[in-house]
């Protein structure tokens, strides 16, 4: 069986929104990274903007002691993004649906819809408290 080339990154985000402003520059250090279409560069940062975000204020409750840890693979099968916080957890199932009418004027809640629009999958590992998330 032939060898996959792949390359991993591990990047570390402290949890304030003003961290958000170095994800641009961690995906576009990834090899391989800047050969993908702007529309796919623009789904992944979208997406990965999104997760992390979610878990900075959700997950580690924006107390800046707490890091994000974001680790991005790119190979021959795709990119996988896997993000962990510090937090406690989540029930994705329990998320409200942001197409129903009630939720549609809400401010917020359409992250999770996002992600999984622009992404091949999405998983969440409760044990390990992490957010896997393919493209």
């Amino acid at each position: 069986m032939p060898d996959k080339k792949s390359i991993k990154k591990t990047f570390i985000f402290q949890s304030a929104f003003e961290e958000l402003e170095k994800l641009e520059e961690c995906l576009n250090s990834l090899e391989g990274y800047n050969k993908l279409s702007e529309d796919k560069q623009y789904e992944i940062m979208l997406v990965l903007s999104e997760a992390v975000t979610n878990a900075m204020e959700h997950g580690n409750e924006l107390d800046s002691r707490k890091a994000v840890k974001l680790n991005v693979t790119i190979s021959t099968d795709g990119i996988t993004a896997e993000i962990y916080d510090e937090g406690h957890g989540f029930i994705p199932s329990k998320l409200p649906n942001p197409l129903h009418e009630e939720a549609m004027l809400r401010d917020h809640g359409r992250g999770w819809f996002l992600m999984h629009h622009y992404s091949s999958s999405i998983e969440w590992d409760d044990e390990q408290k992490c957010l896997k998330i393919c493209f």
